[in-house]
């Protein structure tokens, strides 16, 4: 797989390392544990979700809810994605929108040759200001800027348990199958999230978990720390491993080359 390559490998989480390790994938002087550096600015707190919103437009007063559907016809999106953002800003709330990029593709392999952005922007404009179409390439600030989160199966609704609040999963029956995920990791960001089954449900389940916000708040800690290890502080970690491969006499000779690699990470 090319693993021996790498001076170090970074892991995002105990239990993936572990696992490589055991697998002997890697060994124990690449291994080493660093989290997710991607999260370290949500996780800290370092978004203003006022002034977030603010700039999408969305008008203030009104709760926000992110909806991000992963891309296969057998997601919300095609299900139910247009419904969904209509019925919850019919029922009073803002609306972030952010498509997975496959679902942006012009390759219909990944959309049944649907133009989601056609119509996404067409629906944000009918519905504005209420409703904003986002295609921002990091997804941290629309995730601090939500009160809630609205998804199928998504790597940015796992994310979003580091903000501890609400999750509300759409359920869509043939995902596991046609987008072959792993029927643990769907059962897994259920168990911290509400399920829906129409967008009404979405809207019903929004309103009550922000009314009461700290239901499910040890799971989606639990299950936060478990995925992204000590969130908020792996940048530093990550710069560090740098430093020490800086170091000329840290860089390990690669194996099975008998010659001296230059440190790389992975």
């Amino acid at each position: 797989m090319g693993f021996q390559y790498y001076s170090r490998v970074a892991f995002i989480n105990r239990d993936r390392m572990t696992r490589y390790l055991a697998a002997r994938v890697v060994t124990p002087a690449q291994a080493v544990l660093v989290g997710y550096p991607k999260l370290d600015t949500l996780a800290n707190g370092g978004y203003d979700a006022k002034e977030l919103r603010g700039s999408l437009g969305l008008p203030a007063g009104r709760p926000t809810v992110l909806y991000a559907p992963t891309y296969s016809e057998a997601s919300s999106l095609h299900l139910a994605g247009e419904a969904i953002v209509r019925t919850l800003a019919a029922d009073g709330f803002n609306v972030i929108v952010k498509l997975h990029d496959r679902s942006l593709d012009t390759d219909p392999r990944y959309n049944a040759g649907i133009d989601w952005r056609s119509r996404f922007t067409a629906l944000a404009a009918e519905l504005s200001p209420s409703v904003h179409f986002s295609e921002l390439a990091d997804s941290s600030p629309l995730l601090a800027a939500a009160d809630a989160m609205v998804t199928d199966h998504s790597s940015i609704g796992f994310e979003y348990l580091v903000l501890d609040r609400p999750l509300i999963v759409y359920d869509a029956p043939d995902l596991a199958r046609v987008a072959r995920i792993n029927a643990d990791k769907i059962a897994l960001l259920r168990s911290a999230a509400a399920v829906a089954t129409t967008p009404a449900d979405v809207s019903r389940l929004a309103s009550e978990a922000l009314a009461r916000p700290g239901v499910q708040s040890t799971v989606r800690r639990r299950i936060a720390g478990e995925l992204f290890h000590d969130a908020g502080r792996a940048t530093e970690r990550a710069v560090q491993v740098l430093r020490e491969l800086l170091r000329p006499s840290a860089v390990p000779v690669a194996q099975g080359t008998g010659t001296r690699a230059a440190g790389t990470v992975v």
